[in-house]
This record gives structure tokens, C-alpha cells and sequence, in this order.
């Protein structure tokens, strides 16, 4: 009910002001101040007041058609150019009185021309496309200046200064309002009927214009109206410009986050593609340094546990390029993990490896964590302590596993520890990607642990302290960093 509602205070509102400009115009012509004013001058003021409220109009049609996509606005522009910018102004410069019969005529012509594209505009033809207006104008201005040209004879006297073009102006002008008014209805736009309403009050100047008597009075009434009707009319155009403007800002704002999203999955799609390729190299690293082991002669115990922690090792991989997710409830035994991983690393040449773990140590969550992580520890010792040698340690505390991968290499650099965690931090001399860390916490802290680095106890390198939730443990204690750790912690 809103909308009718909002249309008939629009109509009521119109009809007031309309009726209001004609007391007003008629009590001031009598008694009033308008009376000492030139009538003449009047009326061209109000003419030309009219042409540019309809000039206004024109423009803000043309960007409404763009925007909206509506062809009707291509037709109403042009149309309101040669009404407002040819016809009224001509008007203004010199009154239908002193025109001779060819400047009638070709001012009838220019009207007519308008007319014709504003009933098209009514139902606009979509073959003829958004220039099709423009075209019919620029043909109905070169018809206007070859008017001028035709001789003045008694039969277009008589075409000219008769009834029958202010009537068929009329009718015209009854249509494109009727149209456009049917039009915002059945859109339910008020803005749209607000144009019809604009011009179904010039259709009303012009039956005025019609049956009223000639005089002063009745044409600074009928020019009074015809700008009331204009100036609704740019009313209605500019609320649908506006609003044609809301939805191309909310449009642009749609796709500007479409855009970042984008922007994030991909940034997002790099760095998993940067993390597997990361985690990928190091397990390759690890398998390559045993192949040549496998196709030597041995013991039947040596091999067994080489090709079992090679079968292992692929299997990580393969989960890693299947992208399978990691669970965090069930439970392994630690032992075999890091046997089989010492063995991949120790296979290699200058690595030196030595791994103590508690019998029967289990944890919860998922083996390839374990594996992920604590291979990323010893590569990244391989690389900043090469040839040194390396203890890998696995102890229970309390609802927690811990897992120590100590190095004798030259230690921490100088500065926060929690720097190193960072994504893309590296030592560019040693190499590397920055990664490895970076994901290691992160992939501690999914299976509700934490890793720290420290200085080394008792002398030079470095100790990485990882934490994981015994297998029965709670979450809440294993992640509680025991006060040695936690000065090495910092922010996290």
C-alpha cells in the first residue's frame, strides 16, 4: 500500500502547486506585484526557465538509459532536447506573432519531431537501439532548417496558425503521459511516475493553451505550468539517476568483494601450493638418500625397516598431493614414526642421527603430523648445522608428549626466536624457503600442541621443543607451556 500511497501525495501536491501558481498569477496580473511586470517579459522568463529545467532533464535521461539500460530514457532524451533546447528558446526569442509562416512552420516541425520521439518513447523499438532517437532527432532538425526554406503560401498559413497542431500536440503530448504513467505502475517506480506525472501536467498547459482565451493571463499560465510540468519531470529523472548510481556503487562493492576473495583464495591456493611443495621437497630429500641402500646387498632385518619407513614416507606424501585432511582424534605409537624417519635421514650422507623415545609412547591426533613436522626439524638442521650431529628425544609429561630435536650447530641468531616462525623468513645464505617452521607450529598447534626453539642446554646449537597431546592426555593440559618454554614463547 506504500506505493499507491506515495503516488497520490505526489498528484495531490502537483495539483496544489498548479493550481496555486494560477490564483497567484491571476490575483497578481489584477492587484499584485506581477501586475507592473512586462507580460511579455514574463512569459519569456518563464519559457526560458522551462528549457532549462528540461535541458536538465535531457542529461540526466541520457545517464539514466546508460545505466539503467533503459531504452525508453535514449528516446525521452533527445526528444526533451529539441523540445527544450529548439523550441522553447525559439519561443522565447521571438512570440509566435512576429515569426513569419516559414519560421512557424519549421518551429512546428522541430515540435513535431519532438513529439513523435516522445510517443515512441512510450514503447521504444528494440531495433532501432540506443541511437535510434538521436538519429530521428538529427533528421527532424535537418527537416527544421529546410522548412525555412519552403514559401510562405495561404494553405500552410492556415496549417500553421489553425487548431489542428496545438490538438494534435495535445493528443500527443495525452499519450507519452498515459504511457509513462502506465509504465511506473506496472514497475511500481515512483520515480517513473513521477515523469508521467510531469508530463501529464504539460499535456494539462497545453489543453489549457487550448481552450483558454489569448491574453496575458492565460499565457503566463500556460508557461507557469509547462515549467511546473518540466521541473517534475527532472524531479522523477534525477531520483532514477540517484538511484541508478546507489546500484552501481552497490554493484561495484559487490565485485570488489568478489574480487578480494578472490584475491584470498588465491593467496591462499599459492601458499598451500608453496607449503606442499615445501613438504614434498624434504620427503623426496629423504627417499633420495636411501634408494641406493635399498639396492644394496644386507640383512633381511635392514631392509624390512628401510622399505618399511620408504612405504610410510611415500604414504605421507601421497596424503599430501591427495590434500587429505588431518584428523586429531586418533591415537599412534611414536616409536615407529621416528624410527622410520631417522632412517631416511641418516641414510644420507654427514647425518648423524640419534633418537631416543620411551617404550610405549603414544599420541593423539594423526602419525603424518609427527612426521611432517619433526622431518621439517631435521632438514632445516641439515641445513644451518650440517654434519653436526643431532638427538632426537620423546618423552611423556604429564597429559603431554614431548619431542626434542637438539643440534650442535651455531645456535639461534640474535633477536626473537618467535621471528623465525614467521611465513618467509629464512637465512638467505643457508638457504630455504622460510616455510618450514611456519607450518610446523601451525600444524602443532591443529593437533592442540605448541613448538618453541630454545638455546641449548649445556653448550652451542639449538633445541626445538614440540609438544603433542598424549594419547591419554587432555588438549587443555598439553598445551600448557611449562615456564622454561614459556619465556621462549613470547607472543604466541
Amino acid at each position: 500500500m506504500r506505493f499507491p500511497a506515495r503516488l497520490a501525495v505526489d498528484v495531490l501536491a502537483a495539483a496544489v502547486v498548479c493550481v496555486g501558481a494560477g490564483v497567484m498569477l491571476a490575483r497578481g496580473l489584477v492587484s499584485g506585484p506581477v501586475s507592473t511586470v512586462d507580460p511579455a517579459l514574463a512569459i519569456a522568463t518563464l519559457t526560458v526557465a522551462a528549457a532549462a529545467v528540461g535541458a536538465g532533464s535531457a542529461i540526466l535521461s541520457v545517464v539514466v538509459g546508460r545505466l539503467f539500460g533503459d531504452l525508453r530514457m535514449a528516446w525521452l532524451a533527445p526528444a526533451l532536447v529539441l523540445y527544450c533546447v529548439v523550441v522553447l528558446p525559439w519561443t522565447a526569442a521571438a512570440p509566435g506573432a512576429t515569426l513569419d509562416v516559414p519560421h512557424r512552420l519549421a518551429r512546428l516541425v522541430a515540435y513535431a519531431t519532438a513529439l513523435i520521439l516522445l510517443v515512441v518513447a512510450v514503447r521504444p523499438p528494440q531495433r532501432a537501439g540506443w541511437w535510434g532517437g538521436w538519429v530521428v532527432a538529427a533528421l527532424g532538425a535537418v527537416a527544421t532548417v529546410a522548412s525555412l526554406t519552403v514559401p510562405g503560401t495561404e494553405s500552410i498559413r492556415v496549417l500553421v496558425e489553425g487548431p489542428i497542431p496545438t490538438f494534435v500536440v495535445l493528443v500527443g503530448w495525452a499519450i507519452v503521459a498515459v504511457g509513462f504513467v502506465a509504465d511506473a505502475l506496472r514497475k511500481r517506480s515512483l520515480p517513473r511516475a513521477r515523469i508521467g506525472l510531469g508530463l501529464v501536467v504539460i499535456a494539462a498547459a497545453q489543453l489549457y493553451r487550448l481552450l483558454a482565451s489569448t491574453g496575458a493571463a492565460a499565457g503566463l499560465a500556460f508557461g507557469a505550468l509547462r515549467l511546473i510540468g518540466l521541473a517534475i519531470v527532472l524531479l522523477g529523472v534525477g531520483r532514477l539517476a540517484a538511484s541508478a548510481l546507489s546500484t552501481v556503487r552497490r554493484r561495484e562493492t559487490v565485485h570488489r568483494e568478489e574480487l578480494e576473495t578472490a584475491a584470498r583464495h588465491m593467496e591462499r591456493a599459492a601458499e598451500h601450493a608453496a607449503e606442499r611443495d615445501h613438504e614434498l621437497r624434504n620427503g623426496l630429500a629423504g627417499l633420495a638418500g636411501i634408494t641406493h641402500l635399498l639396492g644394496a646387498d644386507g640383512g633381511d632385518d635392514e631392509h624390512a625397516r628401510l622399505k618399511l619407513a620408504v612405504l610410510s614416507e611415500l604414504g605421507r606424501l601421497h596424503r599430501i598431493l591427495d590434500g587429505e585432511e588431518l584428523t586429531v582424534d586418533g591415537t599412534y605409537s611414536l616409536e615407529p614414526v621416528l624410527t622410520g624417519l631417522v632412517a631416511l635421514r641418516a641414510a644420507g650422507p654427514g647425518e648423524q642421527v640419534d633418537l631416543h623415545v620411551e617404550p610405549g609412547l603414544q599420541a593423539r591426533g594423526d602419525s603424518a603430523v609427527l612426521s611432517q613436522i619433526v622431518t621439517n626439524l631435521l632438514a632445516n638442521c641439515d641445513r644451518h648445522a650440517h654434519g653436526a650431529p643431532v638427538l632426537l628425544t620423546a618423552r611423556q609429561d604429564g597429559a603431554a608428549v614431548v619431542v626434542d630435536v637438539r643440534d650442535h650447530g651455531p645456535g639461534l641468531p640474535a633477536g626473537d626466536p618467535e621471528i623465525l616462525f614467521e611465513r618467509g623468513t629464512r637465512d638467505i645464505g643457508a638457504g630455504g624457503t622460510g616455510l618450514g617452521l611456519h607450518i610446523s607450529r601451525r600444524l602443532a598447534e591443529h593437533e592442540g600442541g605448541s613448538l618453541v626453539l630454545r638455546p641449548a642446554a649445556g653448550g652451542p646449537g639449538t633445541l626445538a621443543r614440540l609438544r603433542l597431546v598424549a594419547a591419554d592426555g587432555d588438549v587443555a593440559a598439553a598445551d600448557r607451556v611449562p615456564a622454561a618454554d614459556e619465556s621462549v614463547r613470547g607472543r604466541n
